[in-house]
């Protein structure tokens, strides 16, 4: 006849194996999910790319076109067309949406010069190339808004527990699945609160 004791130990064994299990289980499931999580955000990303490069496609046309007119503005000419190859360059999301905000900075003070600057708006070329740039906005806003979503989706669920376990701040500060959290498309702070400056008198 079988002991208590053998007893209690096969018990001990079988629940300690359910445990095991069970971990085991969370992780592979939890490490799935935010693999395509991720490859999802990554998707995203890229749709929103392809509509960024839609637009700064235009900007070196619109740069020359409004040379001649924004000879006092050169710096920003200068700087969104330096801009513009950082974000060529760069292979990460989070410096590709620090240099889109920076961009669309430098853009917005080209489109208020626009607006504000008759013989610019009389000039056929600019009036064209801004007319092609406003069109890409609907796209690009529908295009963060999806990113954003799968952003937060995914920054969710890898601060949600178990998955917080496993990230970049999890236990001990090891990041077993070497995952870590997405920035969002935010509106930056000087383009919440300060509207730009332009001086319309030349320089000299």
């Amino acid at each position: 006849m079988v002991s208590k004791v053998v007893i209690g130990i096969i018990a001990a064994i079988a629940v300690i194996a359910i445990i095991i299990v069970a971990l085991y289980g969370m992780y592979f499931s939890g490490f799935n999910a935010v693999q395509g999580k991720d490859e999802n955000v990554k998707r995203l990303a890229a749709d929103v790319d392809a509509q960024l490069q839609r637009r700064y496609d235009l900007i070196p046309n619109l740069v020359e076109s409004v040379r001649g007119y924004m000879q006092f503005e050169k710096q920003t000419l200068e700087d969104i067309t330096k801009l513009r190859s950082q974000w060529q360059a760069s292979t990460s999301t989070e410096g590709r949406v620090e240099l889109s905000n920076q961009i669309e900075q430098a853009l917005s003070k080209i489109i208020l010069t626009y607006e504000a600057y008759p013989d610019l708006k009389s000039d056929q070329t600019v009036t064209r190339l801004m007319d092609e740039i406003a069109g890409t906005e609907n796209r690009i806003a529908v295009a963060r808004t999806y990113y954003n979503d799968g952003v937060r989706d995914f920054n969710t669920n890898i601060r949600t527990f178990p998955n917080n376990v496993f990230n970049e701040s999890g236990f001990l500060g090891m990041s077993p699945w070497g995952v870590k959290q997405y920035p969002t498309y935010e509106a930056t702070p000087q383009a919440q609160t300060t509207v730009p400056q332009v001086d319309l008198t030349p320089s000299g």
